[in-house]
This record gives C-alpha cells, structure tokens and sequence, in this order.
C-alpha cells in the first residue's frame, strides 16, 4: 500500500514520476503464486495533484498517466475505479486463506459523499473480504492521533461493516495509531511518514505480519537502505 505523494509537484515535473515507475514497476513481474507481479495500490496524495492540495477541480494527469486504469487493467488483483479516472481504486488480493478487499482514495479534505458511498457499496458486494482503507491523509500523530477531515468522514461511512478493520496512511511526518469500535467492529487506524528523517526517511517502510491464530497483526517498521529495524514503541508493535 502506498500512501500518496509519489510526486513533490504534481503535474510540473515528469522526472519525478519516472523516478516512480522505476522503483514500483519492479514490483510487477510474474513471481512464483503471483503471475501479475505483488499486488499494489496507490493513494493519490496532494503533492500528486495540481494545484497541490486542491482536490476539488485539480488535475492527476501524470499520476493518470504512469498509473491509471490502463497500468494495472487485467492484473488479477485489480478491481476497478470510481468516476472516469483512477484516482479512487480498489484491489482484491488473497493470502494464507484469507480474503481482502483494499480501497485507495485520494487525498481530499472535504470527503466526496458520493465516494463514501461507493466504497460502501464495494464493502457491502464482498461481505467476505476484509476490507483496508488506504489515504494519503487518515489521522496524526500520537496515540491515539486525532483524525483528519477525511479520516472521519471515511470511518464514520464505513464503520457499519463488519469486514472493515484497518485504515492506513501518511502525509503527516511521523507515526500514529488509534482504535475505534463501532457495534462490536474494532478498526485500527495507522500512521507512517518518515519524510522529514535522514535521507528522506532511508526508505523506511511499514511491514504488517498477520497472525490469524493469535487474531493479531505485527507492525514492524524496517529500511532496506540500512538494513535496520526501528524498535520504539511507535514503530514496532501489535
């Protein structure tokens, strides 16, 4: 999952998205178990739009363009879009026999009524996927980090359904986490931004382990720049 901001300014440099495509392309060969290559899945973030942060009336024509519907139409684990563009997409990835549904909204401060209802309406087709929201922009920091416009408007649209559990995200620099429950549902919401680190954050990135036996998942926080783990309390738990 990634979080949004591929880019730093959105429409006006095309060597940024080619810096893009030459990392996350490599995730698309064909791999023994997976013959479209890793499932992956990109949130449009404000620095992928222009003007940057203006998602009302902005354009996404480079983000459109190296990852839009014709990238990833008739990889397996690719589901579709909402309206006429790729900005808010889904994926449906299975593994270890567990079902998944993954869908990835643009960044947006003032949250779209009629693309909370969409995402709805997927989470309520596939009643047996469980269902993550990716952003580029859910909660802040701290724990429990306050939510964002967006954030809250996505849980409380989507907080009926009881496949829906986990909610990620960045833009903000640093970690966060909270819990919420709603009618016996528990949704985890988390943080990860380590834009503002050493070397832009050293390729930091978040690896989520499930335990379905022990009804866990095990954050783990690792660059494979320095090949090092990050084992604070914010970066390390379950």
């Amino acid at each position: 999952a990634q979080e949004g901001d591929l880019s730093n300014n959105g429409d006006n440099d095309p060597t940024q998205w080619l810096n893009a495509i030459n990392a996350l392309y490599r995730l698309e060969p064909a791999l023994p178990g997976f013959p479209d290559g890793v499932p992956y899945g990109i949130a449009v973030g404000n620095h992928d739009q222009s003007p940057i942060g203006t998602p009302d009336g902005a354009t996404t024509v480079f983000y459109n363009q190296y990852f839009g519907e014709s990238r990833f139409l008739g990889r397996d684990y690719y589901g579709g879009h909402y309206g006429s563009n790729n900005d808010n997409h889904y994926q449906l990835f299975s593994a270890s026999g567990m079902d998944f549904i993954v869908i990835n909204f643009e960044y947006d401060t003032t949250a779209d009524a009629a693309i909370l209802d969409w995402a709805d309406a997927l989470l309520k087709a596939y009643p047996n996927r469980r269902g993550i929201a990716v952003s580029h922009w859910f909660i802040n920091t701290g724990n429990p980090g306050s939510f964002g416009a967006q954030g809250q408007a996505v849980y409380d649209a989507l907080k009926d359904n009881p496949n829906f559990f986990l909610m990620l995200s960045g833009h903000v620099p640093g970690e966060g986490r909270r819990q919420d429950t709603f009618a016996g549902t528990t949704v985890n919401s988390l943080l990860s931004d380590y834009q503002g680190r050493t070397n832009g954050g050293n390729g930091l990135l978040r690896i989520l382990t499930f335990k379905p036996s022990l009804n866990q998942i095990q954050v783990q926080t690792y660059s494979p720049w320095t090949s090092s783990y990050e084992t604070d309390a914010d970066s390390q738990f379950t």
